[in-house]
């Protein structure tokens, strides 16, 4: 403990102290606040794979593809006729499938009753490389139908006739309330006034779901490591410079006893 009475050397060692005490700080918190970068990606590598350059979607582009995608969402998406969709579907989507099957309407496109209003529109371009647009359609639901409305993730393509294609076509989430007919919605109302007069109690406010209760949460047991390595930085100093005050307090006492 010969270290700890020299007061320049305790001055030392507190300082190396606070230093030590900062790197895992500073780790923590560069670890919990840096986002993904997409240029640094951990995957697996494709060999040969080349980057598609971006293109942009130009008005003539656009409006060709309008068509193409109304017409086939009232043939595949709708099934009005199955067998049309065949010459506006690209090779991704025909993959595995012979003429028959699909005229069948065995075709890997969720069947959905849409509306023919406003067919062939998107809500906003998500990609646009040279002969490949990917697109967020929204679909309107028939009336009467009980389906809501729809956001749908689509991609076409441009053959090499310089076609348009659909070649990918995939719901993700459906908007608002069901479209019912007029006969529907009168039944639906005459039930709700029904049912409100027999509950008397329904404007109290209800208990959350039990699964509202138990919603699972991130284990933070990973952070009692770094938190008892710092513990141990900070205070393993702190006891060894508090051991060595009371050492040279006592042994001045006793000298001054003496």
């Amino acid at each position: 403990m010969r270290i700890l009475k020299s007061p320049r050397r305790r001055r030392r060692l507190i300082k190396i102290a606070v230093v030590l005490a900062f790197i895992p700080l500073v780790y923590i918190g560069v670890r919990l606040s840096t986002s993904g970068n997409p240029e640094n990606a951990s995957g697996p590598e494709v060999p040969n794979y080349v980057q598609p350059k971006r293109s942009p979607f130009t008005a003539d582009e656009q409006r060709a593809v309008h068509p193409v995608l109304a017409q086939f969402i009232k043939d595949a998406v709708a099934r009005e006729d199955p067998a049309k969709a065949w010459d506006l579907s690209g090779p991704d989507l025909k993959q595995g499938l012979t003429r028959k099957e699909w005229d069948k309407g065995q075709m890997p496109v969720v069947n959905y009753p849409a509306a023919h209003r406003g067919l062939g529109s998107w809500s906003y371009v998500k990609y646009s490389y040279a002969n490949t647009v990917g697109l967020e359609v929204f679909v309107f639901p028939k009336p009467g139908s009980g389906y809501s409305a729809m956001t749908a993730a689509a991609e076409v393509i441009k053959d090499r006739d310089g076609r348009w294609l659909v070649n990918y076509w995939m719901p993700e989430r459906f908007h608002g309330p069901p479209a019912l007919s007029a006969k529907q919605l009168k039944a639906a109302t005459k039930t709700a006034r029904a049912f409100k007069k027999k509950s008397p109690s329904t404007h109290k406010t209800a208990a959350p779901p039990p699964a509202a209760l138990n919603q699972p949460r991130a284990s933070r047991i990973w952070l009692l490591l770094p938190v008892g390595i710092l513990s141990l930085i900070i205070l393993a100093p702190l006891a060894l410079l508090i051991i060595g005050l009371l050492r040279t307090r006592r042994e001045a006492r006793q000298s001054l006893g003496t």
